[in-house]
């Protein structure tokens, strides 16, 4: 995906938020050498002496989960999970339109939000007390 990056910006990323299971020594050195941050703990025993940067760490972390919240969405409500395309070319349409499908999705809810908003703004309720 980095490859990819440099191809389509021209540029590597500054940081790649990664699952533990990507932070072996070869992704390491791979990202060392382009000048690329990846984020979580070192491997191994932690060394004496060098400072880790924990808030930096745990904005990564954060941000991270917000990513596999998103894939889970896609795959819970936008049947990402479901693709049983054949074809590469058919496959990508599919998770394009599942992409698509999500952002609608965020649009629909920051619209109903605004209209709630606008109701609540221009016909507020009326209270009225109940007399025996």
């Amino acid at each position: 995906m980095a490859e990819r990056f440099w191809e389509r910006e021209g540029h590597y990323p500054a940081r790649i938020l990664a699952d533990k299971i990507y932070r072996n020594r070869e992704n390491l050195a791979y990202c060392k050498e382009h000048g690329i941050r990846l984020s979580g703990t070192a491997l191994g025993r932690p060394k004496k002496g060098e400072p880790r940067n924990k808030i930096q760490d745990y904005y990564d972390e954060c941000e991270r989960v917000e990513v596999e919240r998103r894939f889970s969405l896609a795959k819970r409500k936008c049947g990402l999970g479901l693709v049983t395309a054949k074809l590469q070319e058919t496959a990508a349409h599919v998770l394009a339109m599942s992409v698509l499908l999500l952002n609608l999705r965020k649009i629909q809810r920051a619209f109903f939000r605004l209209l709630a908003f606008l109701s609540a703004v221009f016909m507020p309720q009326k209270n009225y007390a109940i007399v025996q």
